[in-house]
């Protein structure tokens, strides 16, 4: 009897192990003229080919489009988790998704699959337990029981991140941020800029005066100064996996741009000429990093760099998607699809439009 409780315990075990493996293993979504499905960093169809339209999974359920053209939830399994009679869904995260009806927002609880009324001129997906709400043309935000706890009188607002949220009351001039009760926590008199997240510590500020770009802290403390910084730095985003890309631009036509950072540091940096009818504020040469690998765009053709900067890819898309987790989805001449980070197709399609 001991033994026969040790086999079942046994395959117990196998069983939740397979299945957590399950759903940590990525799947890609892949639209062809068979449908839409999803395979695996190998290129092996896991989901048949049995949609209208797929979009990738947020965790474990991801959005995707029937035959009948409603819009519905699958998990990992490939079981419909909600109905497809939705004519829009958008912006899964936390187990919550927003639907569309009658020009008007509402959401719905993946998990219970409990529907709120549609009521919000325009709703922002759940994160951190909230989720930003507009109504009578002012931005909150309201908890997952649909209930305002921060009463909607903002112009604009960035979600929730490390417990803070950004505020702004005009364009293009965040304020500070609130906690989650509502209380400002950091107060600006000059940040020229929507506002933003803080990502890992940190959160970026912008100086209408001079258009400098720096860091600040959670206590509103500035630890990465970019007016201090030579070359000086004329972008403004976040830190990701621990690096930015710079631009500089102290030469006419001329541009230095890389990767620095925490300390400001300069990780690795080149220069470019700007091509002619190209002005500097639509050139671009690199793009955060995702997965450890980052866009390199060279003559308007993209590749891929490593985290020692070595060029793993060469510059050959025409159109290329960051790396997530083992795949990157990129277009070369008459064909579409995804590549590994040794630049290998794993999966393709004739190239639409071609």
């Amino acid at each position: 009897m001991r033994k026969i409780f040790s086999v079942i315990a046994i395959v117990y075990m196998i069983n939740i192990t397979t299945f957590a493996f399950a759903l940590n293993t990525n799947l890609y979504p892949i639209n062809d003229k068979n449908g839409g499905g999803y395979i695996d960093k190998t290129g092996k169809i896991i989901i048949e080919q049995k949609y209208n339209f797929t979009f990738r999974f947020i965790k474990n359920y991801a959005i995707v489009q029937a035959k009948n053209y409603k819009y519905g939830i699958i998990n990992k399994k490939g079981n419909t988790v909600i109905d497809f009679k939705y004519e829009n869904l958008n912006k899964l995260n936390e187990d919550f998704v927003i639907y569309k009806e009658n020009e008007k927002y509402g959401y719905i609880d993946i998990k219970n699959n409990i529907q709120s009324g549609a009521e919000f001129e325009n709703l922002r997906m759940f994160k951190e337990g909230l989720a930003a709400a507009k109504k009578d043309g002012k931005w909150g935000f309201i908890n997952k029981k649909g209930e305002f706890i921060i009463e909607p009188k903002y112009y604009n607002v960035s979600n929730f991140s490390e417990g803070l949220a950004a505020i702004s009351y005009s364009k293009y001039q965040t304020s500070g941020y609130i906690d989650k009760k509502g209380n400002v926590k950091l107060n600006f008199k000059d940040n020229n800029i929507d506002p933003k997240e803080f990502y890992k510590g940190f959160a970026p500020i912008l100086s209408s005066k001079n258009k400098s770009c720096s860091y600040i802290n959670k206590k509103g403390k500035i630890i990465l100064d970019q007016e201090k910084l030579e070359p000086k730095h004329i972008y403004c985003g976040n830190f990701q996996e621990g690096l930015q890309v710079f631009y500089a631009d102290n030469n006419p036509r001329r541009i230095q741009t890389g990767f620095v950072n925490k300390k400001g540091k300069i990780k690795y940096a080149m220069t470019f000429s700007i091509p002619e009818n190209v002005s500097e504020g639509e050139f671009s040469a690199f793009e955060n990093f995702s997965s450890n690998m980052a866009q390199i765009i060279i003559n308007y053709k993209t590749g891929y760099i490593n985290k020692k900067f070595k060029l793993v890819i060469p510059p050959v898309y025409e159109f290329a998607r960051d790396f997530i987790d083992d795949l990157a989805y990129v277009k070369f001449e008459n064909i579409e699809g995804y590549i590994n980070k040794k630049g290998e197709w794993v999966w393709s399609k004739e190239r639409e439009g071609m």
